[in-house]
């Protein structure tokens, strides 16, 4: 724990987002296990590729966005201070995030750029359309409540779920019928 305490914000930010969307993904492998009825197997490399993602993208990506939106609106101490901040961050970081993912998973695969904007383009408007019910709700009550220095870590907590849902819609195949047109587009 002493260790932990020495690191720098940033760190700490980026370790915690590695553990917590790693356990989103495990969480999305048992769920899809148990609704398969299929014995519990967990592959661990996929889980690995989701904790590199909050190691080396979630947690720096939002400690710095938090803190830009920090310098740019001050302390939320207001509901509509607080409900601007969380607009502010669901239509500048929401979607730099969530488009990188898909685009940092395909490649972390081995699935390649092009089908990593295939998933852009078909995945990208549910998973905005979810996020804009379940994170500003989450940012709201964040930036009101939660000190600066732990709202990576509050965040990361509201994130497992997220991360759950995150993890099961980057691992859904796209369409077929997409997927050829693309290809075929691709080679003509």
């Amino acid at each position: 724990m002493q260790l932990l305490n020495r690191l720098q914000p940033i760190h700490k930010a980026a370790l915690t987002s590695c553990s917590l969307m790693a356990l989103g993904d495990v969480a999305c492998q048992a769920i899809s296990c148990k609704a398969a009825r299929k014995p519990l197997h967990i592959d661990l490399a996929r889980a690995g590729r989701f904790g590199i993602i909050g190691l080396t993208l979630h947690g720096p990506l939002f400690f710095k966005g938090f803190g830009w939106l920090d310098r740019q609106f001050g302390a939320a101490q207001t509901l509509k201070l607080a409900l601007t901040k969380s607009l502010a961050g669901q239509v500048t970081l929401f979607p730099t995030y969530t488009t990188l993912v898909l685009l940092y998973a395909s490649l972390l695969e081995g699935q390649g750029l092009q089908h990593g904007l295939d998933k852009v383009k078909h995945k990208i408007p549910n998973l905005f359309a979810t996020g804009s019910v379940y994170w500003p709700v989450v940012n709201v009550m964040n930036f009101l409540y939660v000190p600066p220095a732990q709202r990576i870590l509050a965040v990361n907590a509201c994130a497992i779920v997220w991360n759950t849902y995150l993890s099961y819609v980057n691992a859904a195949p796209l369409p077929a019928v997409n997927v050829a047109a693309t290809t075929a587009a691709v080679a003509s």
